[in-house]
């Protein structure tokens, strides 16, 4: 089940604040950024798989998933190829620390916003999210 990490429903937020998704196998590092992003202004969801990740996205319709891809079961590349086909407009980020994850994650013809290494500069990541939640196309 998701977890919102500023303890609040996502649907209190809808309107004011911006969701993001964070799905990523390593708790204390999604935690960490979790909270890093909402110190600007944005509502934060955790998961650790990507079978609970797409049920999320489905479900919740967050703005942004930031979504790790080497992760047990369902891995974020599958994740993002089932959640493309279905009708969420969630810009997807995808991330990793394996250059042969990255590699595979840029060659497949995946409809995601942008893959990024890890570790990740969190200044960094707060533009590519300002990016994706400012992208029109």
């Amino acid at each position: 089940m998701a977890e919102d990490v500023i303890t609040q429903s996502p649907e209190a937020h809808a309107e004011s604040r911006p969701l993001i998704l964070i799905v990523d196998d390593d708790r204390e590092q999604a935690e960490q950024i979790g909270t890093f992003l909402s110190k600007f202004g944005m509502s934060v969801l955790l998961e650790d798989n990507g079978f609970a990740a797409v049920n999320t996205i489905r479900r919740v319709q967050p703005a942004i998933v930031l979504m790790d891809v080497r992760m047990p079961g369902l891995d974020g590349i599958k994740a993002a190829q089932l959640t493309s086909s279905s009708e969420t407009k969630a810009k997807i980020i995808l991330m990793s620390g394996y250059a042969d994850q990255i590699k595979r994650a840029s060659e497949e013809d995946l409809d995601v916003f942008a893959v990024i290494d890890k570790p990740l500069a969190l200044r960094v990541l707060i533009r590519f999210i300002q990016a994706a939640l400012h992208d029109h196309d």
